[in-house]
Parts: C-alpha cells; structure tokens; sequence
C-alpha cells in the first residue's frame, strides 16, 4: 500500500489511481486526502506531488481562498492582512462595511476598523 506501506494480500480490495500510475496502490482505507483525511474512494481525487488530495485542498494547493467568504480567489488582486488572504471586497470595517484594502485601519477585539470608525466609536475622548 502507497500510504501504509503495509503488504496487500492476495484476494484483498486495492484501489489504483490512474493519475498516481499503476505502479501504486492502496487500501480502500488508506485511498486517503493527505491533508484532511477524508476517505477518497467514491469521491474525484487530485494527484500532485506525490500526494492524494480532496477537491477542496487540491485548490487550496492552487489558488488563495478568501476568508471573508470561503470561496477561493481567482482574481490576480486581493489582499493579505491579518495572516489571511482576501477578496478586495471583503476586507472591510467591522463598523460600517468600507473596504480597507489599501488604507489604514484599526485592530479592534480582533476586528479590523476603519480610522474614521475608530475615532468615532472606539477612541478614549
């Protein structure tokens, strides 16, 4: 088995994956995504690297996802602010929903503000 390293015996279910080459196989148990672990023998699997991947984590591997709206981001700009990547669109005032790709803000209980918002809601008068 490609994953367990373990002998197939003779009679035993193997999957092969033709994008893999048929050099390799595994277990129905062990036809596994490497990153979440989620059992990939009904399911479209990804071959990259030398890894099985989910739909999900293969794109993951390929494109940023937003973490405004999960979804991933095809657009050659966004941006990175707090550790995590962003639609443009999405990064935005806790407060009053103005885009803050670009301009300064604010972190506030973990939420980013706009400085008009800051000084308005927020700052000590």
């Amino acid at each position: 088995c490609y994953h367990c390293k373990m002998n197939m015996k003779e009679g035993d279910p193997a999957v092969y994956a033709e994008r893999a080459g048929y050099d390799k196989l595994w277990h129905p148990g062990c036809f596994i995504c490497c990153t979440c672990g989620e059992l990939l023998v009904d399911m479209i699997y990804f071959w990259k690297n030398g890894n099985l991947y989910c739909g999900r984590h293969y794109c993951d591997s390929e494109r940023p996802r937003c973490a405004g709206c999960d979804e991933l981001i095809f657009s050659n700009e966004y941006t990175l602010a707090e550790g995590q990547n962003w639609h443009l669109k999405h990064f935005c005032c806790f407060d009053c929903d103005c885009v803050l790709a670009g301009i300064t803000y604010i972190t506030v209980n973990d939420k980013p503000v706009c400085k008009s918002c800051y000084m308005k809601n927020h700052a000590v008068v």
